[in-house]
Formats: C-alpha cells, structure tokens, sequence
C-alpha cells in the first residue's frame, strides 16, 4: 500500500488509493509530524510526499 502526503487548502492530506482523507495537522507544521501519524494509521505503507 501507498500513502501520499500532500498539502491542499492550508491542512495536510493523505491519499489512499483514490481516497484522500484530511489529516488535523496544518500546511505550516513539521512534515515529519504528518509521516508519524500516516505510520501510525497505515503500517506498513510506504509514505511519499506528493506535489
């Protein structure tokens, strides 16, 4: 399984396969915040930030 991380209106995304799920972090905290949470939601997933 894959999981991207992308920044959309202010607030981080995850996207799993054509879902995309609105994570409470905001675009201007840390990004490793968000990859700690995607770990703890989807083990095992590789994580990648998509542009």
């Amino acid at each position: 399984m894959t999981v991207a991380i992308q920044k959309l209106n202010g607030l981080w995304h995850l996207i799993v396969g054509s879902c995309e799920i609105r994570t409470p972090f905001l675009a201007t905290q840390d990004r490793e915040l968000v990859v700690t949470y995607a770990r703890r939601a989807y083990p095992g997933a590789k994580i990648f930030q998509r542009d």
